[in-house]
């Protein structure tokens, strides 16, 4: 039969003779078994001084005790939710577990710190239950530092969150979503000689808690405890093989006290410590420039068998693993991928960690016909010259293809002028030929992502061609397909806004299009900018007056902010429309409806 006495006498005086060892805790233990949800308390001390005016906090503890053996270090243990909400309001606890044999003396401590943030999510979670397996770490007995830390740890945490006791505490999420304004987020570190450069280190290897301040209040709400934090420090600093500099920064990165050099997007170094080999690898990461970056340097360490960082030799003098050729020969495919790309006019970069098998292949094979004139086949493709997207990896690039009598395509970019030529509807024999961009082929998805755009090249080819009024309102209703697609962006492009604005301006100088459809256009592309001043009010307010259609009405009532005016002149304007209105970009600015219509002609026929 278990001795219950015997097992708490034993798990107290081991708990005491571990907190003894830290010159800055007093314990007053109580093993006795039956004080209510304590068992104690342990007073920390600003120092070793242990004079009343240096004592800095107490610590309310529970200590259980119990025979079973743990084999690995971390417990868990089945707590009353009566002694949990009784810690929570008491502003937390320190809850120890000592695993005992009292005949022999051996045993293992273990403890969970639970403040208030803890507690809250612990009853939340707990709801209705009698009882809630609670999580504990082994207690540092032989290290009085990590002893220290946890108990000031404690002491200035709950001074912290003793204030939030009874209240809701909310995640950084639903406190934005509450339309709170987050100012700053913090965090404090508490230790026996701690210096401030040992805190990524140290903030790497121990939980912490996050604090928000919320914009123009002077308090700091608790968010949650951080455990198995990774903490980066960017240092400056050269990462020079023999003589060539390839960084002028880098960043320390630290998990669990373990410090790791990454250089780049895809390097990791880890110095020789504590007789450990120092090693370096690399995992393709990023964009491609950044990858043949440092793939680049990756081949240099791996043949001088060295690296500089911050003026410091690193050796390595293992035999190499790495089948360097075929490092060799990837960094010279990618280098080949990146001239391809620029020969098409890409100038978004491709990432690496979004490359697919199918990605791959057909980067293979645009480098053969790009770079290298191979022709290649397109499935279920048999027209003579056919152009469109081409996505590859995160990429849409736009492409011209030719078809040769063999039935293979060269490749070129779609961006590069061409002459083209359109004809009307009547002219069956196509006698006379209009001259034409054909970039009136991009469509609205197109202005919306294409790596390849160039929207100076096109501007020049437009504007270098003359043009006819045949060709006027096709080119207006290219303009709003450009207007469509910046609202559907996103990621706003501004170049993408200033093209529109370049084309508007074209097309009002040339005086084929409807003059007040051309000032509605100028005016919501000012409007997507900038609020109109009084002299585009004064324009727009001209617009309104009855002799106007009920279409350009109702776009400067848009523009105007006037909802319920606008709406007016839509229901004045037949069902096909409407429809078609809805349709033009100018509709961004407010929210018509055809039901509105609809309704009226009821109304009027029950009358």
């Amino acid at each position: 039969m278990k001795n219950t006495k015997r097992i708490e006498e034993s798990a107290t005086t081991a708990l005491k003779s571990a907190l003894l060892k830290c010159p800055i805790l007093d314990a007053y233990i109580d093993s006795n078994d039956k004080t209510p949800s304590w068992d104690g308390t342990v007073f920390v001390y600003k120092s070793e001084d242990q004079k009343k005016e240096n004592i800095k906090g107490r610590v309310p503890i529970q200590v259980k005790g119990t025979e079973k053996i743990f084999v690995s270090d971390v417990a868990t243990f089945s707590c009353s939710t009566v002694d949990l909400r009784n810690y929570y309001h008491d502003g937390g606890c320190i809850f120890f577990l000592v695993s005992v044999v009292p005949a022999t003396g051996e045993h293992k401590i273990f403890y969970a710190s639970l403040l208030v943030v803890d507690l809250d999510k612990i009853l939340k979670s707990a709801k209705a239950q009698g009882t809630y397996s609670i999580r504990l770490k082994l207690f540092p007995e032989n290290d009085p530092k990590e002893m220290a830390h946890i108990f000031l740890s404690f002491t200035s945490n709950a001074h912290k969150q003793s204030s939030f006791i009874g209240k809701d505490l909310l995640s950084i999420e639903e406190l934005e979503r509450r339309g709170t304004k987050i100012e700053s987020l913090t965090f404090n570190a508490s230790g026996i000689g701690l210096k401030e450069e040992d805190l990524p280190s140290f903030m790497s290897a121990h939980d912490f808690y996050l604090y928000a301040k919320p914009e123009g209040l002077d308090i700091e709400i608790p968010i949650d405890r951080i455990t198995d934090a990774i903490v980066s420090k960017p240092v400056d600093g050269d990462i020079k093989v023999k003589e060539q500099i390839y960084y002028s920064s880098y960043t320390v990165q630290y998990s669990k006290g373990e410090p790791t050099i990454k250089i780049g997007k895809g390097i990791s170094l880890v110095l020789n410590q504590e007789g450990k080999k120092s090693l370096i690898s690399f995992k393709p990461s990023g964009t491609l420039s950044e990858f043949i970056k440092d793939a680049s340097l990756f081949l240099d360490v791996l043949e001088s068998r060295e690296i500089s960082i911050n003026g410091a030799k690193i050796t390595f003098n293992d035999p190499i693993t790495v089948d360097v050729a075929s490092r060799k020969s990837s960094l010279a495919y990618y280098k080949d991928v990146k001239k391809m790309l620029e020969l098409l006019g890409v100038t978004e970069e491709l990432q690496i960690d979004s490359i697919s098998p199918q990605d791959e292949s057909n980067l293979k094979n645009f480098v053969g016909a790009v770079l290298y004139n191979r022709k290649i086949g397109f499935r279920n493709m048999t027209e003579k010259t056919f152009y469109g997207p081409f996505k590859i990896a995160n990429l849409v690039i736009w492409i011209w293809a030719e078809r040769n009598q063999e039935g293979q395509y060269s490749v070129q970019n779609f961006f590069s002028p061409r002459h083209i030529a359109m004809f009307t509807l009547d002219d069956m024999k196509h006698k006379n030929p209009i001259p034409a961009s054909q970039f009136l082929f991009l469509d609205k998805s197109a202005f919306i992502h294409t790596s390849n755009i160039n929207y100076e090249l096109m501007y020049q080819d437009i504007i270098q061609k003359e043009l006819k009024p045949e060709m006027a309102d096709r080119y207006v209703f290219w303009l709003l397909d450009i207007l469509s697609a910046y609202d559907e962006q996103k990621e706003k492009a501004p170049l993408l806004l200033g093209f529109a604005e370049k084309i508007c301006d074209w097309l009002q100088a040339q005086g084929l299009a409807d003059g007040n459809i051309m000032l509605l256009n100028k005016l919501q592309i000012v409007k997507r900018r900038r609020k109109l001043n009084p002299s585009e009010i004064v324009e727009l307010a001209k617009l309104t007056v009855p002799d106007c259609p009920p279409n350009i009405r109702c776009g400067a009532y848009l523009l105007l902010d006037d909802q319920v005016a606008a709406q007016g002149c839509f229901d004045e304007m037949d069902k096909e429309t409407q429809k078609t209105f809805l349709t033009y970009p100018i509709c961004f600015f407010g929210s018509l409806q055809m039901e509105k219509q609809e309704v009226q002609q009821v109304e009027r026929n029950k009358s």
